[in-house]
């Protein structure tokens, strides 16, 4: 196969991009080339860029994205060319074809492989580029009627559902989401549409107006009054789930406070700082602490399909990927930010 180059944007070092010219190289019989249509900067990419969320550099990041289906290797049907796809991240055992399983996978806990690659962010590089090279058992199909601009919230969609499939919800109950950002608005719209009533906590006033688009009931900036403004919402009750989304070392001291006891807080960020918790309180209420990560597409592109949410106002600027790290800038302002692979 004749070799062709792709321009990448590669991260040499914390706030520090580097376009590089790369090689199409040969594929693996179980991988596929994507050409990258759009992708979207998140938490995580912020983190990795600032150097909060330390991984091992130079690496091209970018993992919420859709693509085209340009190349496949041996093993994978010639029918998949040309399909409009997103990938799941996590390239474990059983995507990566290794002679068998580890006893993670064994259990059918793929997101946890001890060796697996992670794209855009452990040993494998993301969709910051023209091309990323995945495998092909990572890939799901898009919808004709879905958008570029909406396939790409396929990933952090996951992530939120993943929030409530580890600590479902039952109808009815009670929910704080603290930050309304980017992942912070999207579980909103997937606890209200599992019935339960919610309150986002936020500084932001654009991002309390979008978290009231969103599904939450109330929405308001954090101060000393918050618990009482908690209850008030919730007719005398504190939350039985917070789920902390800010990355900041007050968030999970202030979900704390504003749970019930034997109550669940839920662990969304991967933004690297330290926080300071009370521990004590933790065990005095019986408070349930519960970390996820990455969710399941498939439910994911089902959700978007059929839940009415305005995602296409909530991106506020396209960059072309040769500004990227201006697009990086931009992404610590609300909104979501959007990147294509054209350079100028």
């Amino acid at each position: 196969m004749q070799e062709s180059s792709y321009s990448a944007m590669t991260l040499v070092a914390p706030r520090t991009f580097e376009q590089q010219s790369r090689i199409l190289e040969p594929l693996q019989p179980h991988e596929v080339w994507l050409r990258v249509r759009m992708a979207g900067v998140c938490g995580t990419d912020l983190a990795i860029y600032k150097g909060n969320y330390k991984v091992p550099l130079p690496r091209v990041l970018g993992h919420e994205y859709c693509a085209e289906v340009e190349r496949v290797g041996e093993n994978v049907p010639a029918s998949w060319l040309g399909r409009r796809v997103v990938s799941e991240i996590n390239n474990a055992c059983p995507n990566i074809k290794t002679n068998e399983n580890c006893s993670t996978c064994g259990r059918l806990h793929p997101n946890h492989c001890p060796k697996r690659t992670v794209t855009g962010i452990i040993k494998a590089d993301g969709a910051f580029a023209e091309y990323v090279r995945v495998p092909f058992a990572t890939l799901h199909t898009l919808p004709d009627e879905m958008s570029d601009e909406i396939a790409v919230f396929v990933e952090p969609m996951a992530a939120a559902l993943q929030t409530f499939s580890l600590r479902p919800l039952s109808q009815g109950e009670r929910v704080v989401v603290i930050g309304a950002g980017r992942l912070g608005l999207l579980i909103i719209a997937a606890a209200r549409a599992a019935g339960a009533h919610v309150v986002a906590i936020t500084r932001s006033e654009v991002r309390q107006q979008f978290a009231m688009r969103f599904g939450a009931e109330a929405a308001f900036a954090p101060n000393e009054h918050t618990e009482q403004e908690i209850r008030n919402v919730f007719h005398g009750q504190l939350a039985d789930v917070v789920v902390e989304v800010t990355g900041t070392p007050q968030g999970l001291s202030s979900a704390t406070q504003w749970v019930r006891p034997r109550g669940t807080i839920c662990l969304k960020t991967t933004a690297g700082i330290p926080s300071e918790v009370d521990l004590t309180k933790i065990v005095v209420d019986e408070i349930q602490l519960s970390g996820s990560r990455c969710g399941p597409f498939a439910s994911a592109i089902h959700f978007l399909e059929q839940t009415r949410i305005p995602l296409e106002k909530w991106i506020t600027e396209r960059f072309h990927l040769s500004k990227l790290a201006t697009a990086m800038k931009a992404a610590q302002q609300p909104g979501k930010v959007l990147v294509q692979p054209i350079f100028d």
